[in-house]
Parts: C-alpha cells; structure tokens; sequence
C-alpha cells in the first residue's frame, strides 16, 4: 500500500498544475470517475496492479481507452504513474488529490452522526451555521447512529462537537463528584 505522503506528493503535484493552467474542477470529476472505475471493476483494478502485463500494453490500453476522455494533466499523471510503475495507487492518489481540491476550493467536509434522521430543514440550519464558524462552503453528510440516544456528534476538520446525551451526562457526573459536600459535623 502506498503511503499517505506520497500518494499526497502526486496529488499536490496534480493540483499545482491545474490551480496553473486550470481546469481544477475538470481534473477533479475525471479522477473521482476513474477512481469509481478501478473501485467497481476488479478487472480494471488487475489490469494496472499485475507487473506481468507489459508496459506496452498499458500504454496502448491508456492512448485507446482513456487519452480521448482525459483532461491533459490527468492523462500526463496516469502516464507518469505508468512510467514510475504506480498505477496500482490511482485511488489512494485520486481520494488525495479530492481532498485537495476541495480544501483549495474552499470546501469543507462535515460528517454529523444523530440518533434519529435530520430533516432537511434541520441539515440547512446546521450547515448555514458551520458555514458562518468556518467562512467556508460545507458540505454534510448524515448518519443515522441509534446507539447515541440522542443529541448530535459532528465531525468537522478532523475536530469532533459532540454534544450528545451521554456525553453530557458524563460532564454532569463528572462535576456532581468534583464538588464538595460539606456535611454537617
């Protein structure tokens, strides 16, 4: 498996270049789809990730398949990774490369966990107020977790707000045998 670091190398790489000559959103949507691709298609998958098929072969299946669809930068990376003999790491690369793009365009990823679903009135209100804390575009994504009871847990920029009920019964616990009780004596 590729690291972290690397993978992000390529991405950043990736995106310099498109931030240059842009089409940023463009390089953005081919990614996530070859990405998807590889995901879906163990074939395609075992096709870039076996060593014993030539390179020639790689290459020829790329120009057909892929060179007529593809943005030049992306095309340029997927060649690049041919030639350094890492286009077995495209989906680490691509979810990378997402990562960036979206941070680079402003957008942030927000995850919030609930007891019961959020109406879509309620995910609005609470997306508008993360907007106006972050003075970024955020985009939620639900989760229903019946073992919370009740109350909200978000995740936002790797920072957790979790206001749910046993969290804040576990505060007021924490306070009731933090005081004191004087007795009488």
């Amino acid at each position: 498996m590729i690291s972290v670091t690397l993978a992000r190398r390529y991405a950043r790489a990736l995106l310099q270049l498109t931030q240059k000559k842009g089409g940023l959103e463009e390089a953005q949507a081919e990614l996530r789809e070859i990405a998807m691709l590889a995901r879906k298609d163990r074939r395609v998958r075992r096709f870039f990730e076996t060593p014993g098929i030539a390179r020639t072969e790689k290459i020829a299946f790329l120009e057909k398949s892929w060179k007529p669809m593809l943005s030049r930068p992306v095309y340029g990376l997927l060649m690049v990774l041919l030639r350094r003999r890492r286009l077995d790491h495209l989906i680490q690369i691509a979810d990378e490369f997402q990562n960036l793009a979206e941070e680079a365009r402003g957008i942030t990823r927000a995850l919030i966990r609930t007891a019961v679903p959020l109406s879509d009135a309620q995910a609005g209100v609470l997306t508008k107020k993360l907007a106006e804390r972050t003075g970024r575009t955020i985009t939620l994504t639900r989760e229903v977790d019946p073992a919370l009871i009740g109350g909200a847990v978000v995740s936002l920029n790797h920072r957790i707000i979790d206001g749910t009920i046993a969290t804040e019964l576990w505060r007021i616990r924490r306070r009731l045998l933090a005081t004191r009780v004087q007795g009488r004596g």
